[in-house]
């Protein structure tokens, strides 16, 4: 009996190790994020500024969420309609184009508006790759806006 409670002990011991273990790793699994108080990058054209705030990697890796500001020189007037900002975004991780899922987006002022687009990752990314983030058309004005930056693997 004795040697019986002993492995019951060792075997729970385990077993709240194995739980714990998990407990902490599932946030980092489930959710990862970078975000700097200066963007990751910006591009400029037409007098409206594109910034790349930061991104979240969602869904267990299977989604990137990237959030971004658009501010204008003058007075924003959006379609309330609108089911997005931006022409047709292109986001690029290396040489990969990945599908973008949704955009939403709130006004913050009125020059500035504050967006999320998520996009659907592939499963077989390089080592910490540059990510491309390209618009030809924002508040239905033509231009062309470019924000690169890292897309650091440790996060997700």
């Amino acid at each position: 009996m004795r040697n019986l409670s002993k492995y019951t002990v060792q075997f729970i011991g385990v077993a709240l190790s194995i739980c714990l273990l998990f407990g902490l790793a599932s946030p980092t699994l489930i959710s990862a994020e970078s975000q700097s108080n200066q963007g990751l990058g910006s591009a400029e054209d037409n007098g409206i500024k594109l910034t790349i705030n930061g991104y979240s990697i969602v869904n267990h890796g299977q989604n990137i969420r990237v959030h971004y500001t658009i501010h204008s020189n003058s007075n924003i007037q959006v379609n309330p309609n609108a089911t997005s900002l931006m022409a047709s975004p292109h986001i690029w991780i290396g040489q990969t184009l990945v599908r973008e899922n949704s955009d939403s987006f709130k006004k913050v002022s009125k020059n500035e508006y504050k967006g999320t687009i998520e996009a659907q990752l592939n499963h077989y990314r390089p080592e910490n790759p540059q990510m491309t983030f390209i618009t030809h058309g924002i508040l239905n004005q033509k231009g062309h806006w470019t924000v690169r930056f890292i897309l650091n693997n440790a996060e997700y």
